[in-house]
């Protein structure tokens, strides 16, 4: 059931172009590395999420280890974490919340209430106001589920 879960988070909050590149949308602030628990996660990408012309977040995806593809950090057999840096005043605790919730409806053909309890409690990091130069980071640990941070957590 994390696995589902990390999956459809990862497709909702990552559908855009990978730039590889410490500079994305001038988010200068992306780390090679990031640390959690005693364990480095290396940069493999990052990209901009737009919607029509605006840009709303950078989307970073880093891992514990080197991968050959996809699935192994979507079957959770390679921990990974996602950081998202807001960069536009647009975004909403309210929108982030609606959007994750349909994502998850979506991935779920339409029925999302087996895992609806899971949701909500990952969509609770999202309850707080949202201000241009907030981040958020999901944090997916092999055999552990996934961890939501509000904040520049490492």
């Amino acid at each position: 059931m994390a696995k589902k879960l990390f999956l459809v988070a990862m497709t909702v909050l990552l559908v855009s172009g990978v730039a590889f590149s410490r500079t994305v949308a001038g988010v200068l602030d992306i780390a090679d590395s990031v640390l959690f628990d005693g364990t480095s996660y290396s940069l493999n990408g990052a990209g901009v999420r737009k919607k029509f012309v605006m840009k709303l977040y950078v989307g970073s995806l880093y891992t514990n280890q080197a991968f050959r593809d996809e699935n192994e950090i979507l079957d959770g057999s390679v921990s990974a974490v996602i950081r998202l840096d807001i960069i536009s005043g647009l975004i909403t605790s309210k929108l982030m919340a609606e959007t994750v919730q349909e994502g998850f409806e979506k991935a779920m053909d339409g029925d999302s209430s087996p895992l609806q309890p899971q949701i909500d409690s990952f969509i609770g990091v999202f309850n707080e106001k949202i201000v241009k130069g907030d981040s958020f980071t999901f944090v997916s640990r092999t055999g552990q589920g996934v961890t939501a941070y509000k904040g520049k957590k490492s």
